[in-house]
């Protein structure tokens, strides 16, 4: 659902890897919905896990990278841009810094940066630089956010063009003058890498991509621009996301940025489960403790404000779409009783509500979707496990929602302040 368009054809891809690579092996592995997330089961194919860094804990974060009461970012995207800016309006007095999308689209054979086709933030207008302005009033650090179209569509450009321009501007600081320009045009706070659909097998891919965001970062630090970097889920150097996150190395990404941003996002695709939970939060962090120690202050964690629906096919779940706050809540308020599966469901669930029923056709469903308090109680407990972990001493927990619209439960905001702001 990050990007979902993009990510569920990613997604295909990386399983399509995988499961070559295994082949190539030797080996078969199945990967049935109902049978549980998919492993890689030789060991031959997963990278020796490096040792944890000894390196003393470094201060909270910087100030200048998020300025709102509670330390928070919202992402507002082009193609919901009036109803994000709605959104963003009702929190923004203590809420004010956003990343916008929409923008910042790379045309991977110069570099250049094209505006969003279906932006709407303006009437007869693809621009979102209203926003910006709107972001600046509140008091908000207002982040460009850099990303490209690879999503298969007609209109779109391939995996390999964006890894061919990754590599291409490692090696040629012309390609990333645009980005440098447009946040000179419109004075943005900073700048947040969002590529996401480079090739995992590329040679020295890993490494052309942490020279790419190296030269970003340094050609912003003259206008005194923040920099970060958006990095996709990773458990471990080589897991099952592999096709999809590969290209990124933790370690060396570490040292090319003022921040990062982790997507702690989609941990439930293969089978029905969260969006996001505490346990999975803290394996994400037992990888940055071993990648990334010196970050950890520096990490805004990014969490989702959707959940998703899975539909039973042939024995297996089945991976069917995205699902929002809203559009559960409409579903549970129009579908009867008789329908609903009680032995498998709990709307009250304390962190993620979730819910099994069978359709008018016949077909069992089910929903997994964060509500307010779910949310509320997966952040307050993820700040007491960084509390008492030694690299974060003196840091305060920082969040980002994917995305600012009319997704989120209306109380959302007052009730995480308090607990992200104490």
């Amino acid at each position: 659902m990050r990007k979902r368009t993009n990510k569920d054809r990613q997604m295909r891809l990386g399983i399509a890897l995988i499961a070559f690579a295994l082949v190539l092996a030797g080996w078969q592995i199945f990967h049935g919905s109902g049978a549980g997330s998919p492993q890689v089961l030789l060991g031959a194919l997963l990278q020796p896990q490096d040792q944890p860094l000894q390196i003393p804990p470094q201060p909270a974060v910087d100030a200048r990278i998020l300025h709102g009461k509670a330390p928070t970012l919202n992402w507002i995207v082009g193609r919901d841009c009036q109803s994000g800016v709605q959104a963003y309006l009702k929190s923004a007095a203590t809420n004010p810094d956003a990343a916008l999308v929409g923008t910042g689209w790379v045309d991977p054979t110069d570099g250049a940066l094209v505006q969003g086709k279906s932006n709407n933030c303006a009437q007869g207008s693809l621009s979102m630089d209203s926003v910006v302005q709107l972001v600046h009033s509140k008091g908000g650090m207002a982040y460009l956010t850099v990303t490209m179209l690879t999503d298969g569509s007609a209109n779109s450009w391939t995996t390999q063009q964006e890894t061919d321009y990754v590599t291409q501007a490692a090696n040629n600081p012309g390609l990333i003058d645009p980005i440098v320009q447009e946040v000179k045009r419109l004075n943005y706070d900073g700048v947040i890498m969002d590529l996401e659909g480079t090739e995992a097998g590329a040679p020295s891919i890993q490494q052309s991509f942490a020279t790419y965001n190296q030269n970003v970062w340094a050609a912003l630090k003259p206008l005194h621009k923040k920099y970060g970097i958006a990095l996709l889920h990773k458990l471990s150097g080589h897991d099952e996301y592999y096709g999809l996150n590969g290209f990124e190395n933790w370690q060396l990404l570490g040292n090319a940025a003022d921040f990062i941003v982790i997507m702690a996002l989609d941990q439930s695709y293969f089978t029905p489960g969260p969006a996001v939970s505490v346990p999975w939060l803290k394996q994400l962090l037992a990888y940055t403790l071993q990648t990334m120690p010196r970050m950890l202050p520096h990490i805004i964690w990014e969490l989702p404000l959707y959940g998703a629906a899975w539909r039973m096919n042939n024995g297996n779940w089945t991976f069917n779409n995205g699902v929002t706050y809203q559009e559960a809540q409409t579903l549970i308020a129009n579908l009867p009783a008789t329908q609903i599966n009680q032995d498998t469901s709990d709307l009250n669930d304390p962190t993620s509500a979730h819910l099994t029923y069978t359709d008018t056709n016949g077909v069992t469903r089910t929903v997994w979707y964060p509500t307010e308090r779910n949310l509320v109680n997966i952040v307050t407990e993820f700040r007491k496990v960084l509390e008492q972990t030694p690299q974060f001493k003196g840091g305060q927990l920082a969040i980002a929602v994917w995305y600012t619209a009319q997704w989120a439960p209306s109380d959302l905001w007052s009730s995480l302040n308090p607990v992200l702001a104490s």
